[in-house]
């Protein structure tokens, strides 16, 4: 118990230098000082996320991502280090990646509407276009409200040629948050023209039914 305690304690002076280089913006020094911190306490998650944000600081986000990675080496069942993991990888356009650790966060954290709708967004610029609809129907079940997620089902439903059910999203979202309705113009126009054009050829097909 001593030994425990007394790890505990030098890992503490080590996280609090570090927090002082950081606030002085000193994140090469910081880094080195919370790197002797961990050969102390090498499974420390605060350390090791110090190390992270250092890295960002630095612009260094594939560097951060090792940081996150060692996390889950100990502790696999963290969301929120999946999400973050997750968050960097997009930023780097490395949407497979992100992809997958979206996944394991949704997985362990599946109450997150905000990362659903993420994932649709990433799954839809995948032309993943069945799996995203599943993610923006997730993100609506635990968001209903949200004018950004029934905006980019819309899109989605668009994108799969199914125009009504673009229709019928889009409106919904336009009804929440009407100033949507002006960025999106030219694809709604195009929308409506088809959804038009399919009921006038229903029409057809009744009247030519009933003569």
């Amino acid at each position: 118990m001593v030994q425990i305690s007394t790890i505990s304690s030098r890992i503490e002076r080590f996280l609090d230098r570090a927090a002082a280089l950081m606030r002085k913006r000193r994140f090469d020094a910081a880094i080195a000082t919370l790197e002797r911190g961990l050969s102390v306490e090498p499974t420390n998650v605060k350390a090791w996320e110090q190390v992270a944000v250092c890295n960002l600081e630095l612009r260094q986000p594939k560097k951060a991502i090792e940081a996150l990675d060692h996390i889950l080496v100990f502790a696999p069942r963290t969301g929120r280090i999946w999400a973050d993991k997750a968050y960097l990888h997009l930023l780097l356009n490395e949407d497979l990646e992100g992809i997958k650790a979206l996944k394991e966060s949704l997985r362990l954290s599946p109450r997150n509407a905000r990362d659903w709708q993420l994932l649709g967004i990433t799954l839809m610029l995948n032309e993943e276009l069945d799996e995203a609809m599943d993610a923006f129907e997730r993100a609506l079940l635990l968001d209903p409200n949200s004018a950004t997620t029934w905006y980019n089902y819309a899109v989605c439903h668009f994108l799969n040629d199914d125009y009504d059910s673009a229709l019928d999203a889009a409106e919904y979202a336009f009804s929440i948050e009407p100033m949507l309705e002006e960025e999106s113009e030219e694809w709604l126009e195009y929308v409506r023209s088809e959804v038009l054009a399919s009921e006038e050829e229903d029409g057809d097909l009744d009247d030519g039914d009933a003569s």
